[in-house]
């Protein structure tokens, strides 16, 4: 909400600790004032002030667990990037051994289902990542929004986040290394 182009910010969140032992998905509609085109008849007000994302209408997919970003494919389209992180956390019911017949999708089996439906993918294990570079996976969705603010940065502004980061998180020396690192990791 801070940015100058973005015009309002809607959102919703849908939790499933039952099913995956804490995993959350999250939706946020961000406004933005100078991309929006209403000629081009693809929205109306009501949806531009609705708090959920059309079918097929997401921009930007973070997909912090591959299953989980697989179960939200009905927002994505040709004109959504994803990024994957390829770490899997497995359901309890698989690890406790209660579900021994069922098994989790290879990355390769997500990657390839995910890339024909979207305009770009980037896929890899954050969780490694944040591991070898920083000594803890904590720092993982950091790095993501890094790598997201890198690939909008039309949209989002990169010092913005940066004061965000300092502002309200802490140890912020270590989550701007984290955040410096997914922003260089693509071009």
């Amino acid at each position: 909400m801070r940015s100058h182009i973005i015009q309002n910010v809607v959102g919703t969140e849908t939790r499933g600790v039952s099913q995956r032992e804490g995993s959350v998905s999250a939706t946020a509609r961000y406004l933005i004032d100078t991309k929006i085109d209403l000629s081009e008849g693809n929205y109306n007000v009501d949806e531009l002030i609705s708090p959920l994302i059309p079918i097929n209408d997401a921009h930007l997919v973070l997909g912090l667990e591959p299953l989980e970003t697989l179960r939200n494919i009905k927002y994505l389209s040709k004109k959504t990037t994803v990024i994957l992180n390829t770490h899997k956390n497995y359901p309890r019911n698989v690890i406790t051994g209660s579900e021994k017949e069922k098994k989790y999708p290879e990355n390769n089996e997500i990657i390839n289902t995910l890339n024909q439906l979207t305009k770009r993918i980037i896929p890899r294990d954050f969780n490694d990542l944040a591991k070898s570079k920083l000594n803890a996976s904590i720092y993982t969705n950091i790095i993501i929004l890094g790598v997201s603010v890198r690939e909008y940065k039309d949209i989002f502004d990169k010092n913005l986040l940066l004061k965000v980061i300092k502002d309200f998180l802490e140890k912020d020396k270590t989550n701007i290394e984290a955040f410096e690192l997914g922003y260089n990791l693509t071009s």
